[in-house]
């Protein structure tokens, strides 16, 4: 079957936002692969990210009514 322009667009449109979802995730875990020279300590990340999370909590406690 021969595909409609419109059909083509479309998953053009899909390939291409898949390719920058996978490409962000790339990205992303890239700062954390052993091969990084520069790679975030994952550890301390993610205790850095428990300490974010309470400091939020906590704010978001105090705007209760």
């Amino acid at each position: 079957k021969i595909m409609e322009q419109s059909e083509k667009n479309y998953l053009k449109t899909e390939l291409l936002n898949d390719l920058v979802s996978v490409v962000t995730v790339m990205e992303e875990t890239y700062k954390y692969h052993p091969e990084n020279p520069e790679r975030i300590d994952i550890i301390q990340e993610y205790a850095n990210l428990k300490v974010i999370k309470k400091d939020i909590e906590a704010e978001l406690e105090e705007l209760k009514d």
